[in-house]
């Protein structure tokens, strides 16, 4: 991910706090808001970043 925006310094920021602790993560948005780069992100930063990465997708119907 690419940004200096302070809208996405906050987010680059919260991940890295996020990513430290051993705890689930909702990350909820709009289709095509990049979800998935952020679950990636968090991933990658956690201490767990050398286990398996399973990508679990929630669908909500209504």
């Amino acid at each position: 991910m690419v940004g200096n925006t302070p809208a996405m310094r906050q987010i680059f920021e919260t991940i890295t706090q996020v990513a430290k602790w051993d705890t689930s993560v909702l990350i909820r948005g709009e289709s095509g808001t990049g979800k998935e780069l952020i679950a990636g992100a968090i991933a990658y930063h956690s201490p767990r970043a050398n286990q398996p990465y399973i990508k679990l997708n929630c669908l909500r119907l209504t």
